[in-house]
């Protein structure tokens, strides 16, 4: 080896070193600057982002009206990225009706809803190839118009670093979209559909953000990582119904809340918060307008009045065998908005043949056979006790003690990954179509 070339290799090799150290220097500017104006935002008052304010027109919207059935696509847990679809009924007569009676097959619809809220993330991921879900299913029931601006903002790997980084992950991602329903005797109203995509990235951290009432000077809470969720879609939803009413009032304005997991539980505290308005001067629509059906729906609040009759409108579908529902714990003074509905679960009277039947379906739908495994439901039973006993309250829940029980409780009684079967959409959509509640909600508690 000559001594030129014996001196070109280590300073090439420096070369190489500074290059990667003024890569990884301009990429923390990045995210300092990405950071700081997130912050900003958050300080004027503008949320995380500053969605666009016009709905865009939905690209081959069918314009179907009355009653009919559409085929839907969507991706499933189950199968990756893999597309797969499933049949879904409508029926604008459905708006139309008493929102406090259930209503299966618009509940079945909305099952499929949710999870197709999950699928269109992809879409807005740079490079991916991915066709937009959400547009394509609502366009095939005839909606007009659509937003989902805020998947933009909430479906990128950098998006998610700085939220987690700035501390603003307490959003969501959601549909809005509208459609003019008519009914079998000629009425008609404005329907917005609010569908919002379950946890995703850093969203998974403020699951964990229930709040404290104490901070607020209160005795009860709603938790504030859903909270937080819920009245930006409020707040954009009303920006939206205002334009949409004009002076002529919100009469005519009928609402239909849905989402699974997180999604759920922001759409059970956006219907709840829409309730409550109705009884104002600030209503979104009339209380006998507002519908909403959610999904593996995780307890919301500790305020004693979530079971009012206000609030009767509301339907949460559960799987007994999904640990997601029973938490934050009822024994923290946690509870849902509405009424809770349970699917059929292991040691129910009439199981193996519901369970079957869910299987079939789920088997038709997905081309995989069901990982769900229904005797979960006695190891999710059993750490609900065990956690209840061990951390008594919330405020126990905060210590290091607290966090080493959850571990070892999680640990010792449920395997994590099995027991997330259960919680997948695919699941719950395959019951739903597998049973018939009929039009009487099944209110019952875990």
């Amino acid at each position: 080896m000559t001594q030129g070339a014996a001196q070109r290799r280590p300073r090439w090799g420096r070369r190489v070193l500074l290059g990667l150290l003024a890569v990884v220097a301009i990429a923390g500017i990045a995210l300092a600057v990405a950071v700081r104006h997130r912050l900003d935002q958050r300080v004027r008052g503008e949320g995380v982002v500053r969605a666009p304010s016009e709905f865009t027109a939905l690209e081959g919207s069918t314009g179907r009206a009355g009653a009919f059935v559409a085929r839907i696509d969507f991706t499933s847990m189950a199968t990756g990225s893999e597309t797969i679809s499933t049949e879904v009924a409508w029926d604008d007569e459905w708006f139309f009706q008493d929102p406090i009676a259930y209503n299966h097959e618009l509940a079945t619809t909305c099952s499929v809803l949710s999870a197709v809220a999950n699928s269109e993330s992809a879409y807005y991921q740079a490079g991916s190839d991915s066709p937009a879900y959400m547009e394509q299913a609502l366009a095939e029931l005839g909606f007009e118009e659509i937003s989902t601006a805020s998947y933009q903002y909430r479906s990128e790997v950098f998006d998610e670093v700085v939220d987690f980084i700035a501390g603003t992950d307490d959003v969501v991602a959601y549909s809005v979209a509208t459609k003019r329903v008519t009914s079998e005797g000629g009425s008609e109203r404005t329907l917005f559909l609010v569908s919002i995509r379950g946890s995703y990235g850093s969203e998974w951290l403020s699951d964990l953000n229930m709040g404290g009432a104490a901070a607020y000077g209160m005795e009860e809470i709603t938790h504030e990582g859903f909270s937080e969720a819920a009245r930006e879609i409020v707040d954009e939803l009303a920006a939206r119904v205002t334009e949409e009413a004009g002076l002529g009032g919100t009469d005519d304005i009928c609402l239909l809340f849905t989402g699974h997991s997180r999604g759920a539980a922001a759409a059970n505290i956006a219907a709840a918060y829409a309730d409550e308005m109705s009884q104002g001067y600030r209503a979104l629509a009339p209380l006998e307008s507002i519908y909403c059906y959610t999904f593996a729906t995780p307890a919301v609040t500790t305020f004693d009045n979530a079971r009012d009759a206000l609030y009767d409108n509301i339907f949460n579908v559960m799987n007994p065998s999904d640990l997601v529902p029973r938490l934050p714990l009822r024994s923290w003074g946690y509870e849902r908005y509405g009424h809770d509905l349970w699917l059929p679960g292991h040691g129910d009277e009439g199981f193996d043949e519901s369970h079957a039947a869910m299987r079939e379906v789920f088997e038709a739908n997905t081309g995989v056979e069901c990982p769900y495994v229904p005797e979960d439901r006695e190891r999710v039973d059993r750490l609900v006790a065990d956690l209840g006993r061990e951390i008594p309250t919330v405020g126990d829940l905060a210590t290091l003690g607290g966090g080493a029980t959850v571990v070892k409780d999680l640990l010792a009684d449920v395997n994590p990954m099995q027991v997330l079967y259960g919680h997948y959409p695919s699941v719950y959509i395959a019951y739903m179509q597998s049973v018939n509640w009929g039009q009487s909600p099944i209110d019952t508690t875990d």
